[in-house]
């Protein structure tokens, strides 16, 4: 405690030096960014993300912006709405960094001449559509499956203009220039035509909802994060002096780890930003139990110098031992396979180290300089009576915490791996209305690719490929939520269709026939790409050497584990039914995303085993009783079983923020456990008997638990606002967790130390 005797003689050097620090760390704000890469969840060395990388190496990058297009209540399929689309078609072209259009109106449309076929846009004269050109154009759009539920709406009612861009790796100013331009874009569109609704969603428009969620968040959590401590403090503590003192602490930890964060380099995303909330919360926690014993000892007469002393002095190892094993909670996100959440148990960590420091300089310092009044009132004394009544009526307490742990437990049967990424942002972002709009009106928005190898260049005009590939689609057409399919075999054959003239297709594009000669088909191909209209290009489809060609599935409405569940039935059909080198599983955003929880499950385990162990090896050691270290982890453990069970009976999915939720709380809900059990072996080794031990920690330590607890609950409840998934179930399943906590602290801790100490007798240290 020299430290502390010297910082409470030296307060001014202590402010100073603090204040030194807070500038140089505060600078590091500046290099913070907002990233907009949405695959900064995965790994440099995902299996998932390396395959979705090659693929895009082969045909295009799916960097995206749809735009919809529809008429509530009529068509979009009239002159003036096909006027619309052309527009809009038309200065998409314009869009920084855009490299391709694809839409209703200049979809490659085949048709017949002589013995041979062109292609034009389908809709080549705007200008000069009639009712009749309209009603033309919405027939063909609708037998045609290129077109229909991808660039147009089965009734008519919608229609889509798809728009690519060409983005650099890290392109977050890019992004925003192309979010704003296509949103002006959309609203010049529907001013121009009063009938008409444009929406716009897509991969880019999720970028940047990325990057709006942290913003968002930031704007939002941390403000009313200081406004929640600092109202829990005033309300609690009831001294000026100790509430500048601690909500000074949280704001210079969470400040510091965010500025070493900037000094690095890191980007802010949605998940760092809740790093900051979570800092606080946990230094609040941790400094009440040090602020309100020194208000305890100033109320018992003690000089103001001295009880600050006394009161570092008595929490010093409770302190210590709860910052080191929350820190050991955070430090286990480093083992998951997603960078986000290493960056924020990293991040956290660094705050909890830092408010450890602050805890024995600042935060006496700042107490000396100040002058408060103790605090005594009769919260201890209340929860001795509480503490009375978990001893006497220990046996009914364990056989209810035992039932109601087993009758919860029934709910992990109920928990599902399953997220939707697409709904990861909630209605409050314009990305999310988007896509519901879109989904609703015109398309489904989960895609998955499936990269088919021919097995040697030129062989996807081998006709007998081409067969398997149709097969293949049309098996991906039955699949459930599968809405649209599209393969090289349906251009081959509407191409042979338009110059046979071959009827077997019941007038469908796309339907009929295929060819059995491979030079036919390769000259088919050969005229078709020379003829496509400016900016249409086959190496979407296929790729430059034609050893492999895309099948793209869009799907509506499904979640992640719908996804997997068929590209798991993708793998095996083509295990079963082609040859060897066709074999391949599918990739895309939607997919690597769908297996994102997963991955982090299986990363998780065994860096969550190590830290359970671990923490209870450090507990058992530093209160020198194996039984104390058992206690702690058995009792620590329930609550997970408890949170996941209300979860699983409640909300069955579990997505990204279900994967750490134990690795993360464990070491958070410990720390009551750590105070319980240390004031509970000093009681013994003054001479208390087990039952009077526990009545002082109820009454010294037990307001502290009730304090720290709460300000728990509401910091993570705090994260339940945020209007990212991962976020805010992070933020409801931490709470759920942190509240079992406290009630098996106060009602099962106790009953298990007396089943096993002995009567009488002060407890021997060994």
């Amino acid at each position: 405690m020299y430290f502390v005797e010297w910082a409470v003689r030296r307060p001014w050097a202590v402010v100073i030096v603090t204040l030194l620090t807070v500038v140089v760390f505060g600078a590091g704000l500046l290099g913070l960014g907002l990233s907009s890469d949405t695959r900064a969840y995965f790994s440099a060395t995902n299996e998932y993300l390396l395959e979705l990388e090659d693929f895009e190496k082969k045909y295009e990058h799916n960097n995206n912006v749809l735009f919809v297009i529809a008429a509530p209540g009529g068509k979009v399929t009239t002159p003036e709405g096909l006027r619309a689309v052309a527009e809009l078609t038309e200065r998409a072209w314009q869009l920084p960094f855009s490299t391709r259009v694809d839409s209703l109106t200049n979809f490659p449309y085949v048709t017949s001449e002589g013995d041979t076929f062109i292609v034009r846009e389908l809709v080549d004269d705007p200008e000069g559509l009639s009712e009749a050109d309209a009603a033309r154009v919405e027939e063909i759009a609708a037998a045609d499956p290129l077109i229909v539920n991808r660039l147009m709406e089965p009734d008519g009612g919608a229609a889509g203009v798809n728009v690519n861009f060409k983005l650099p790796k890290e392109a977050s100013a890019e992004v925003r220039r192309i979010i704003a331009a296509t949103r002006a874009l959309a609203a010049e569109i529907e001013a121009a035509y009063p009938g008409l609704k444009v929406r716009a969603t897509g991969n880019v428009m999720l970028m940047g909802a990325f990057m709006e969620a942290s913003l968002n968040d930031v704007q939002l959590l941390v403000p009313i994060s200081l406004m929640a401590s600092g109202l829990m403090l005033f309300i609690f503590l009831r001294s000026p002096t100790a509430l500048l003192a601690t909500v000074t602490l949280l704001n210079i930890s969470a400040l510091v780890a965010m500025g070493a964060a900037g000094w690095v380099g890191h980007a802010v995303n949605p998940s760092t930003v809740a790093a900051p909330v979570i800092i606080m919360t946990i230094a609040m926690a941790s400094s009440v139990h040090v602020v309100i014993s020194i208000l305890q000892y100033r109320a018992e007469g003690m000089e103001k110098d001295k009880a600050i002393v006394q009161g570092l002095r008595v929490n010093a190892y409770p302190v210590a031992l709860t910052s080191l094993t929350t820190g050991i909670g955070f430090l286990s996100l480093l083992a998951a396979d997603s960078p986000p959440l290493n960056q924020m148990g990293a991040l956290v960590a660094a705050g909890i180290f830092v408010n450890y420091l602050l805890t024995f300089s600042l935060l006496p310092a700042i107490m000396a300089l100040l002058p408060f009044k103790g605090r005594l009132d009769r919260s201890g004394q209340q929860l001795q009576t509480l503490g009375r009544i978990a001893v006497k009526g220990r046996y009914l307490w364990v056989a209810l915490i035992a039932a109601a742990t087993v009758v919860l437990a029934q709910g992990l049967m109920n928990i599902r791996l399953d997220d939707d990424f697409i709904r990861y942002f909630d209605e409050r972002f314009e990305y999310r209305r988007a896509s519901d709009f879109a989904e609703q009106h015109l398309t489904g928005l989960n895609i998955v690719e499936f990269d088919l190898k021919a097995g040697s260049d030129g062989g996807v005009y081998d006709p007998a490929y081409q067969r398997k590939v149709a097969e293949f689609a049309d098996w991906l057409r039955t699949q459930p939520k599968v809405l649209s399919v599209t393969d090289i075999t349906q251009i081959t054959r509407r191409i042979h269709k338009h110059i046979n003239g071959v009827q077997a297709s019941g007038g469908q594009e796309g339907a009929g026939p295929l060819p059995d000669d491979q030079e036919l088909i390769s000259q088919y191909f050969l005229i078709y790409e020379l003829s496509l209209p400016y900016g249409a290009e086959i190496t979407d489809r296929i790729n430059v050497a034609r050893s492999a060609s895309r099948v793209t599935a869009i799907l509506r409405g499904a979640t992640s584990g719908e996804i997997r569940e068929l590209n798991g039935n993708a793998q095996d059909w083509l295990a079963a039914e082609a040859p060897d080198h066709m074999w391949t599983r599918g990739t895309s955003i939607n997919v690597i995303f769908s297996y994102l929880s997963g991955i982090n499950v299986r990363a998780m385990l065994l860096s969550t085993a190590v830290s359970i162990l671990v923490i209870g090896v450090i507990i058992a050691v530093a209160l020198r009783s194996l039984r104390l270290g058992l206690i702690s982890l058995v009792t620590n453990l329930f609550p997970a079983v408890i949170g996941f069970g209300v979860w699983g009976l409640t909300y069955r999915d579990i997505g990204l923020a279900g994967s750490v939720l134990t690795a993360m709380t464990i070491g958070i809900v410990v720390d009551d456990t750590i105070h319980f059990l240390s004031k509970y072996r000093w009681a013994r080794r003054q001479g208390k008997t087990p039952e009077e031990a526990i009545n002082i920690v109820f009454g010294t330590v037990g307001v502290a638990m009730f304090v720290t607890t709460t300000a728990l609950v509401v910091g993570f409840s705090i994260l339940a606002l945020s209007g990212f998934e991962v976020n805010w179930q992070l933020g409801m399943q931490a709470t759920i967790v942190v509240i079992a906590a406290l009630a098996i602290d106060w009602f099962l801790v106790p009953a298990l130390l007396l089943f096993g100490d002995k009567q009488g007798g002060p407890s021997e240290p060994t």
